[in-house]
């Protein structure tokens, strides 16, 4: 497929290596699927733009009741994030509703992992 249509997944992926994060911004407000395939090519980039986009697709996530979203965004978090996103996880963490047990440990064991990043 040397000049097929790339799939959503490879087109995120080079836009990360390009890091034009104001077109992968407009992914954070596409379909569950594109949200999930954003947060995945995110964890290509530790760039504080990548983190920060990671962040607005974990809220948007909280708001839209899409539990899978925002599981991506924590797994992609544990492999390039840092410890000075957490206090905005927690805000994250704050906003949901305590029947999400199992979001909610998710999100802790998160912030824990990268508080004890340096």
């Amino acid at each position: 497929m040397l000049f097929g249509k790339k799939s959503p997944e490879e087109k995120m992926e080079k836009l990360v290596h390009r890091k034009d994060w104001s077109r992968l911004a407009d992914y954070v407000y596409g379909d569950e699927n594109q949200k999930k395939e954003l947060a995945q090519a995110l964890a290509q980039s530790d760039d504080e733009s990548s983190l920060d986009l990671l962040l607005r697709l974990a809220d948007v996530a909280v708001a839209a009741n899409e539990d899978d979203v925002l599981k991506e965004v924590c797994e992609t978090l544990k492999k390039v994030g840092n410890d000075h996103v957490t206090a905005d996880l927690h805000e994250v963490l704050m906003k949901l509703p305590k029947e999400k047990e199992d979001l909610r440990e998710e999100l802790s064991s998160t912030i824990q992992l990268l508080h004890k990043k340096l």
